[in-house]
């Protein structure tokens, strides 16, 4: 019905154009008739002529030859009143036919600007009329036409409507997988999949946080759980016993409300940032090396100024838990090296370490959440060792970086370690 009516308006607009252009060519073309009279030249009264009459007997000569000579003689007045009287008779009778000749021309002018006025109306009607039957037909074919073609075209989006209900939570993985030419509807049901394909693994990474984020809080509580049913069925506890379990009980706790604060920080991380401030990388490395222990591993600093904008608190987590990662996965003798300063432009963090080789298809398993290194350098799950720390430093860095639209790079080091590089846009 649309592309009827666009196809309607344009035709009765192109039907209006050319009756004007027609009827401004048939008024042009067929003007009026005109008679043109010619000026009458009216009739002078005749010189009164000149009568040969003949020579009186006994007078005339004759000439060599035998030519009889005529003497001329006037004519008298009552002859010259008389060809006088027949012209004004004439030139009477003469205005009488051209003023009879005049009238005529002048109906016969009238009738015929009437007769053409009657031919360019009919004409005209003519053509209105079958172009407005011309244009109904077509109208009417444009219509079917274009439900047929638009049925046609619009296929594959009532197959996407169909398939995309069908898709929830539940069975992301489905997709709609659209066949037919490479046209802008299955280049939209393509990038469509490309989005359930996003979802899907967002959908699968948030399910596998939360089962881990749960099983890593059951798993201090039930720690202490268990110390203090254990502390409770002794019937003789002593205050030595009591105070390990109370100890005990306490770094579960500490543990427990460190994942707690790290969770929430990945979560205040991934919904972005409410304000900016300027930042300065510089300061806050030195003032995050200086609070970290070094558990015995050298710390070498090289700090550069380096100024962005962004949350300070959170980019000083993302130092803290790359220089606690760096001094964590390390060797016992091993060495850390932090830093900061502009790299094309962009102020840059850069902290490196020794430790142990870390294949390059593992790296991006590191920035999964409750991901870490065994001690092969291989990636794996963590299984509640404190000692190991949490599995959510380069997740919280992943976030924090993302939501400060930063680069975040991290590179195997082929003698062993890791370089993370984390590019922050300019200060604006």
């Amino acid at each position: 019905m649309l592309y009827g009516t666009l196809f309607l308006v344009a035709g009765a607009a192109l039907l209006a154009i050319t009756y004007g252009l027609v009827a401004n060519g048939t008024a042009s073309a067929a003007k009026p008739i005109v008679v043109t009279k010619q000026p009458r030249t009216a009739v002078s009264p005749p010189t009164p002529p000149s009568f040969v009459t003949g020579v009186t007997a006994g007078t005339s000569t004759l000439p060599k030859g035998g030519a009889v000579l005529y003497e001329q003689k006037t004519a008298g007045p009552r002859t010259v009143v008389q060809v006088q009287q027949y012209a004004g008779q004439v030139d009477a009778t003469f205005r009488l036919l051209t003023a009879a000749h005049d009238q005529e021309l002048t109906a016969l002018q009238k009738r015929a600007n009437v007769r053409l006025a009657q031919v360019k109306t009919s004409q005209l009607d003519t053509l209105l009329t079958r172009s407005g039957l011309a244009l109904a037909i077509m109208a009417l074919a444009s219509i079917g036409l274009g439900w047929v073609m638009a049925g046609r075209a619009l296929r594959p989006v009532r197959t996407m409507s169909s398939r995309a209900r069908g898709i929830s939570e539940r069975n992301l993985h489905e997709r709609l997988a659209l066949d037919g030419p490479d046209d802008e509807l299955k280049e939209l049901g393509e990038t469509f999949d490309g989005l359930l394909g996003r979802l899907e693994a967002a959908f699968e990474s948030q399910r596998r946080f939360v089962a881990n984020a749960s099983h890593e809080l059951r798993t201090p509580i039930t720690l202490e759980r268990a110390l203090v049913e254990v502390a409770l069925s002794d019937p003789d506890p002593s205050v030595d016993s009591l105070r390990e379990t109370c100890r005990r009980v306490l770094a579960s706790s500490e543990q427990q409300e460190r994942l707690i604060e790290a969770l929430l920080t990945l979560a205040r991380s991934q919904r972005g940032l409410e304000h900016r401030a300027p930042v300065d990388l510089q300061e806050l490395t030195a003032e995050v090396v200086r609070s970290i222990p070094s558990n015995g591993v050298r710390i070498d600093t090289k700090l550069e100024a380096a100024r962005t904008t962004g949350d300070s608190a959170l980019v000083e987590r993302l130092l803290a838990n790359l220089v606690e990662n760096a001094v964590r996965y390390n060797e016992p003798d091993g060495w850390v090296e932090a830093w900061t300063g502009p790299r094309e432009g962009m102020p840059t963090l850069e902290v490196s370490n020794s430790g142990p080789v870390v294949a390059s298809d593992q790296v991006g398993e590191l920035r999964k959440p409750f991901s870490r290194l065994d001690g092969d350098g291989a990636v794996a799950s963590r299984n509640g060792d404190s000692r190991e720390g949490l599995g959510l430093g380069l997740s919280i860095v992943q976030a924090i970086a993302d939501a400060h639209d930063a680069q975040l790079t991290t590179t195997p080091r082929p003698e062993g370690g890791l370089t993370v590089t984390v590019r922050f846009p300019g200060d604006s």
